[in-house]
Formats: C-alpha cells, structure tokens, sequence
C-alpha cells in the first residue's frame, strides 16, 4: 500500500471521528483530549530518550491524566492546576533523588516540560468544548478545520510558488507556503462568519484567522525542532502514512492556549 493511500485512508477515518467528538463534546471529547494527551506525552518522551535523557514517562503519563480528571471533577480550578505544577516538581524530584543509575535531574525538567507543552493544551482545549456550549459556535470545529486549512494552503502553497526558506528546522517549508497557509486561514475563516453571522461575528473570525494562520505554523515548526534534535523523522508511526500523534496534533498544541486566552478575554471584556 503506498503512502498517500495510507494517509487518505487514514484522513477518511480519522477526520469524521475528530469532527464527531468536538460536535458531541461532553465526556466523549474529554475521553478523546486524555487519550492524545496520553500517546502524544509517550511519544515526547520516547523521543528525548535518544538523547540519554530519561523521563519517568509512564508515572508521568500517570500523572498527567490523573490532573485532567482532577481538573474536570473540580470544574476548571486554575488553583489546582498550579498546586499540581509545584507539587509535580517536588514528586519528580524525590523519586529522581532515590533512582538507580539513570538518575538526573533533567528528567524531572523534561517530564514537566511535557505537562506544560501537551497536558496544558490539551486541558485548555476540554475548557473550550466547555465554553462553546455556551457561545452558539462550536469552536472546537472551527479550530480543526482552520488548522487543516493552513496545513493544506501551506503545503500546496509551498509546492507551486515556493522559492525561500522559512527556517532551516524544516527545509521544504517555504515563506510561501507559510504565507498561503496563513491568508487562506483568515478567509476561511471569514467565509465561517459570513455563514453563520449570528454565531461568529467578524472581529472574532478576523483574529481567531490570524491566531491560527500563525500558532498552527508556528507549533508545527517548534515540533520538526524537538524531532531534528533527537535524530527521528517522525514522532511514531501510530498512525500510517502519517507519523506520530504529535505529529499530527503539534499544531493544535499551540493554538489551543491562545484561542483560550483570547476567548477568556473575549467574555471578561
């Protein structure tokens, strides 16, 4: 089979579950964040240990799902989150202190690392399946069909008309590609308001375009960074013809947390 059969096969399975859960939203979303979280920190961690660096990544994992839980059971307290963060360092570094040859302190760097560049998102991403049940737009279904807009643009963009190298992380991304990824973000998302009026108004589909035409690119760059310096193509090959978890959901990593600030800010101004 080759492998653009494999990644249509795989988009035809994958998209419509994607869709399906962000539309239902509820435990069957949250279900769905957990596991990503889950095979995406695996992945993370796997990656760095061919650097020798050794996270306890399956107490990590552990650990990392038992505060998605703890944050949906308390209904989104930002002051279990931060006790979770101190107390985390503090549990790493115990268990660093007592373990047997692999010890360093690194580990305790990287497992929190992983919380703060998977975990976070993915926690604020469930916060924002809660907010759209009360907005009218399910902005969960927006953000995936905007980051796939930009990857799409961007990558046919980049084979027509690129000519300049965006950054030497990823050598076939192109200025080009960056900047087609980023305008047909902003129109589709245009083209959204212009549908629906009532339920996306026009300054917010200006910004929440810009926020994703930029952090999507910009979170899949950081990922080829993270990729390039442990020596590995692809995050894992989970999924056929397309890599890893993480290399799939690299970008919604960086968009969530901006969308979720912006629509804090949105409701509080």
């Amino acid at each position: 089979m080759s492998n653009l059969l494999k990644r249509v096969l795989a988009g035809a399975v994958g998209i419509p579950l994607i869709l399906a859960v962000s539309y239902y939203g509820g435990i069957l979303f949250f279900v769905f964040a957990a596991v990503i979280n889950a095979i995406a920190l695996w992945e993370f961690y796997s990656m760095v240990e061919k650097k020798d660096i050794h996270p306890l990544k399956y107490t990590a994992i552990f650990f990392s799902l038992m505060v998605m839980i703890g944050f949906l059971e308390l209904q989104g307290s930002e002051l279990f989150l931060y006790s979770f963060l101190i107390c985390s360092v503090i549990i790493f570094s115990v268990i660093e202190i007592f373990r047997g040859g692999k010890r360093n302190p690194v580990n305790v760097m990287i497992v929190l690392f992983g919380y703060l560049y998977i975990t976070l998102p993915m926690i604020f991403l469930v916060a924002l399946s809660e907010l759209s049940k009360n907005s009218g737009l399910n902005i969960l279904i927006l953000i995936f069909v905007l980051i796939w807009t930009c990857d799409t643009a961007a990558y046919f963009g980049g084979r027509a008309f690129g000519k300049h190298q965006l950054s030497g992380i990823s050598p076939k991304k192109t200025w080009e590609g960056a900047v087609a990824g980023f305008v047909f973000t902003v129109i589709v998302s245009l083209l959204v308001h212009f549908i629906f009026p009532e339920k996306l108004i026009l300054k917010d589909a200006v910004i929440i375009g810009f926020i994703v035409g930029i952090f999507s690119q910009i979170g899949d760059l950081f990922e080829s960074l993270i990729k390039r310096h442990c020596d590995v193509k692809d995050s894992s090959d989970i999924i056929p013809g397309h890599g890893g978890v993480l290399d799939r959901f690299d970008s919604l990593i960086f968009v969530a947390p901006v969308i979720f600030l912006y629509e804090l800010l949105r409701q509080h101004l």
